[in-house]
C-alpha cells in the first residue's frame, strides 16, 4: 500500500492545520527535561513527515535530523526549512525506519503521530525499534506515540469526513476504517476531493495502522534494548492511561 504519495503530501499540512504543533513541541521538551539524565542537544526525528516537529525544534536551537520514507513529504519539509532559513542545524534524509543508516549517535529519537503503527507486524516493529536504538547513545531517550489497543476496541473507529478551507482551496477528506482485530490492524481508506480555482480533483490512499497494548509495548521495547520509563495519554504525562485514551505516548531509555 502506498501512503503519503505526491497528492496526499501536497495537502497534508492543510489537512492538519488545526493541529497544535507548538504545544506538542513544548510537551516533547518537557519530556526531555523530566526523563533525560543529560541535556538533549541532538535529535533524530524518524518518520518526520513535513517537519512539523523538527522545524520548530531546530528553531529553538536543537540539532535535528529528520528522516522519512516518503520523498514527497520530505520535499515539503525541505521547502519549509529553506523558506525559514534554518538549514544550518536541520537536515532531512530519505530513509526507512526499519533500516539503520550510520549518522552518529543522538540524545533523543522521536517517532510521532502514530508513525510506528505503519509497521504491520511484530518483526517489522522490532526492526524499527532496533534501528532507533542504534541511533541513540547509551541512556538516550526514545519518544513515540501509538494507538492504544484498549481504546480502539472500546470506542471502535468510525467513518469521518473533514473539510478544510484555506486560500481559496477546499479539501474534503473522507476516512472509512475497517478493523482486523485478530492482527491488531485498522485499515483506513482515505478519499479526497480537492477544489482549487474551480477545478476539482479526486484521489485516494489506503493507510494500514497497527494498534498496541500497554504490556505489548513494554515487551517490544525490552526486546529492542530499551527500558520503558513512562506510558501515558498523549500530551498528558502526569495522568495514568485510561481505556478511552486513543493515543498513548511511550518514553524509553536506551540500555545495554
Amino acid at each position: 500500500m502506498v501512503a503519503f504519495g505526491r497528492e496526499y503530501s501536497r495537502y497534508y499540512d492543510l489537512l492538519y492545520k488545526d493541529k497544535d504543533y507548538q504545544k506538542e513541541v513544548y510537551y516533547l521538551r518537557t519530556l526531555f527535561e523530566h526523563f533525560s539524565s543529560k541535556r538533549v542537544k541532538r535529535i533524530i526525528d524518524v518518520a518526520c513527515g513535513t517537519g512539523n516537529h523538527a522545524i520548530p525544534l531546530a528553531e529553538q536551537g536543537f540539532t535535528i535530523c529528520g528522516m522519512d520514507i516518503s520523498t514527497h513529504m520530505l520535499n515539503v519539509a525541505r521547502a519549509k526549512a529553506r523558506d525559514l532559513a534554518i538549514e544550518h542545524n536541520l537536515s532531512f534524509r530519505h530513509g526507512d525506519m526499519r533500516r539503520y543508516r550510520p549518522m552518529g549517535h543522538f540524545d533523543a529519537c522521536l517517532c510521532m503521530f502514530a508513525a510506528l503503527g505503519y509497521m504491520p507486524n511484530h518483526s517489522q516493529v522490532l526492526a524499527a525499534l532496533t534501528s532507533m536504538r542504534r541511533h541513540l547513545r547509551l541512556g538516550g531517550l526514545l519518544i513515540f506515540d501509538v494507538w492504544n489497543g484498549i481504546a480502539v476496541i472500546t470506542i471502535k473507529p468510525s467513518s469521518r469526513t473533514k473539510t478544510i478551507r484555506a486560500n481559496g482551496i477546499i479539501v474534503k477528506r473522507t476516512a472509512t476504517p475497517s478493523l482486523d482485530v485478530a492482527n491488531s490492524l485498522c485499515t483506513v481508506k482515505y478519499r479526497l476531493l480537492v477544489t482549487d480555482r474551480n477545478r476539482t480533483r479526486k484521489f485516494s490512499e489506503t493507510h494500514q495502522m497497527r494498534y498496541f497494548y500497554p504490556d505489548e509495548i513494554k515487551l517490544l521495547l525490552q526486546l529492542s534494548g530499551f527500558d520503558l520509563l513512562s506510558l501515558h495519554p498523549y500530551l498528558q504525562p502526569n495522568r495514568n492511561l485510561a481505556r478511552r485514551d486513543w493515543n498513548m505516548t511511550a518514553v524509553a531509555r536506551a540500555v545495554e
